[in-house]
């Protein structure tokens, strides 16, 4: 009869890790973003995830040798209390809802059942990451029809976010609400598809070469820095990881050329290609929409709303072009930001400012930094997510998220030479994906206080890396 309740348990696993994964999907789709279905996942992610928890509390002693997870248990602690410091600002059960989305993220994404065999998280990996593959094609090969037929689609939705889709100042949206988390995820499905084709056979391997063609067309067009950033960095890791995985000696090096060979063509082929199509893509559109101005009723202004109004508005912004933004500042705005955001945190340094009262802090305390006075309007986010770490957490919150990643980092260290050869792969495209959503975090609001695919990606693929360092240890012992 426990057998068969542990098998309750891991089906409810099963469901909630799903569940999860197409919530992220939802809430990054500008078409499914403000439909019924974000809220139903919602739902479904909430109940599955507290019987999921109730089974597992059954089963404590099969679950509580995770690596790590009390450090991630303090770090709840030092939210709670981040909370608890900024009540006065009117966000504290805002600020609780997220509280019990990162102990999902963390207690059940994370942490694993130590009991079941690595056979076990790496047949689930590739069921998992089919999933986020098959959807990454139907998002690029959507995002290129968008861009073909020189869609620009823009709405407001009903908590008055402007959502687009399509092509939009010189980048391409495709689907995603942004093409920055778009190209992030779709260089993790790359990532996966390489694997897959490694470790197929003849005939077996070409619907992934074929989704690697159409994501890597999403990658260029995207023009996200960020994603370009976070390829170069983990497949130069992987190349150079398999180099000394095989033990390689000279060969090694050879691997290493190859990785800076690699950074240097897929950089440059790829601004070569976004420099010469995507501005010309833009100039269509701005003649698409001329001539569509001039055949349209100018009588229609005057029952135009405000929101139509935002809309037009920030459409006639995007004219100016990216290219000339990024002339005026590198960074995007980001130095900026970041520099507010030190500002705001010097004002709290221990508890800091909580997430959701974040803003609120700001605009009474300091309503002249950068973060709520500017002309994009307040930032929720600081666009650099250890950052934001800092600020809504403070040094406690920090200091245990950082003691976290130099413990996961340590261990991954030492279980490196005991990785079985049959396994390597694995573990590469495994630590190559963290890599990617970490060098994302540097740039946006990725990993932690978001339901993004990065983050179910981020944690679950941790999770198996610390699974598999704890049966290794556990075989070795």
């Amino acid at each position: 009869m426990k057998i068969i309740k542990k098998e309750y348990v891991k089906v409810l696993e099963w469901a909630f890790k799903i569940a999860y994964l197409l919530l992220g999907v939802a809430t990054f789709n500008a078409f499914l973003y403000d439909s019924p279905v974000q809220p139903f996942l919602v739902d479904a992610c909430l109940v599955l995830g507290g019987l999921t928890l109730l089974g597992r509390l059954a089963f404590f002693k099969d679950y509580w040798k995770t690596p790590y997870w009390i450090i991630l248990g303090l770090f709840c602690v030092a939210f709670l209390l981040s909370m608890i410091m900024n009540r006065e600002y009117g966000a504290f059960f805002a600020d609780f809802k997220w509280l019990i989305w990162t102990g999902m993220l963390f207690f059940l994404l994370y942490v694993c059942d130590t009991k079941r065999e690595k056979e076990s998280y790496k047949k689930e990996f590739t069921v998992l990451s089919h999933i986020l593959i098959i959807y990454s094609a139907i998002a690029s090969v959507a995002g290129i029809w968008l861009m073909a037929n020189l869609y620009h689609g823009s709405w407001w939705s009903s908590n008055d976010e402007l959502m687009q889709a399509g092509f939009h100042w010189g980048r391409l949206w495709g689907v995603y609400t942004d093409p920055n988390y778009g190209g992030v995820f779709t260089v993790v499905a790359v990532l996966m598809c390489v694997y897959f084709v490694k470790n197929r056979k003849k005939w077996l391997k070409i619907p992934y070469i074929l989704i690697i063609a159409a994501d890597y067309l999403y990658i260029v067009f995207c023009d996200s820095r960020t994603a370009e950033v976070g390829m170069v960095l983990a497949a130069g890791f992987w190349l150079i990881y398999t180099g000394v995985q095989k033990k390689a000696g000279k060969k090694t090096i050879a691997y290493i050329l190859i990785a800076c060979v690699f950074a240097g063509v897929f950089v440059g082929g790829t601004s070569v290609i976004k420099s010469q199509y995507n501005d010309r893509i833009q100039q269509e559109i701005q003649k698409q929409d001329a001539q569509n101005k001039a055949n349209t009723n100018t009588n229609a202004n005057s029952n135009s709303s405000s929101n139509k109004q935002k809309s037009k508005t920030s459409m006639e912004e995007q004219k100016v072009g990216r290219q000339a933004e990024l002339e005026k500042d590198v960074t995007n705005g980001r130095l900026a930001l970041w520099a507010s955001g030190i500002e705001v945190w010097k004002t709290k340094p221990i508890f800091g400012t909580g997430y959701n009262s974040f803003l609120p802090y700001a605009n009474q305390e300091l309503p002249e930094t950068y973060a709520v006075n500017n002309p994009q309007g307040d930032y929720v986010s600081l666009h650099n997510e250890y950052l934001d770490i800092l600020v809504y957490h403070g040094v406690l919150g920090a200091a245990v998220f950082l003691a976290f990643m130099a413990a996961v980092i340590w261990r991954w260290l030492k279980t490196f030479r005991s990785i079985a050869e049959e396994d390597r792969d694995y573990i590469g495209v495994l630590s190559a994906c963290c890599i990617v959503i970490a060098t994302a975090m540097l740039f946006l609001l990725e990993g932690l206080h978001t339901n993004s695919p990065g983050t179910f990606i981020l944690w679950t693929f941790l999770g198996y890396l610390m699974h598999y360092s704890y049966k290794s240890r556990e075989t070795k012992a």
